[in-house]
């Protein structure tokens, strides 16, 4: 099977000397969102076979890139409380907050790992004080870290005492409501620890 080229569809288009027969390349609306569903056994053997078509290894590399990477925008981002809530990415130190700071790691490392980028993605929740919080997540191989400004490294996702709310989707303008799976996670624990 040959591979797809768009420089033959433009031409293509071209002597067909209209462009009806292009207007598939413009979307209008974004796909619908369904429920949550095991992937098909197929692509759960190929993420068996090479993680890095689904989520982030987790090598020697990949973790030195995250521990340096968070060190440094801990450094860059001062934390302030701020007035209002006004989300940014810093390129220079200065005053910000959670979400400055999950901004900023997020974009350093889809700098320093683009072919991961869609393993960075953020959060929110509330705290064990009740504050809405903003972290960047990182699905990995072995499942999902959590990076964030309150504490020196990132930790797996499940170790945080916070009432998950939303996470943003990879590729898509929509984010989805994770709800407090924090109860559930303590569940699964415990019935892993019976099987014992």
């Amino acid at each position: 099977m040959k591979a797809f080229s768009f420089k033959k569809l433009v031409v293509s288009c071209l002597l067909l000397g209209t462009l009806a027969a292009c207007q598939t390349l413009t979307p209008e609306t974004s796909m619908p969102v369904g429920v949550a569903v095991p992937p098909p056994t197929a692509f759960r053997d190929l993420c068996a076979r090479a993680p890095e078509e689904c989520v982030l290894p987790l090598t020697r590399e990949t973790q030195e890139i995250l521990a340096a990477s968070h060190y440094m925008v801990k450094d860059l981002v001062i934390p302030t409380e701020e007035e209002g809530d006004y989300w940014q990415t810093l390129s220079e130190r200065s005053t910000g907050d959670c979400e400055d700071f999950a901004l900023t790691l997020r974009k350093y490392l889809r700098e320093s790992m683009p072919e991961y980028g869609g393993a960075f993605l953020l959060a929110t929740a509330y705290t064990e004080m009740g504050q809405y919080h903003a972290v960047l997540t990182i699905e990995t191989e072995k499942g999902t870290l959590v990076c964030d400004i309150r504490f020196p490294q990132c930790a797996p996702w499940e170790s945080f005492s916070y009432e998950w709310h939303l996470r943003e989707v990879a590729g898509q303008r929509h984010w989805e409501d994770i709800g407090n799976h924090k109860i559930l996670a303590e569940l699964r624990s415990a019935s892993v620890k019976k099987k014992r």
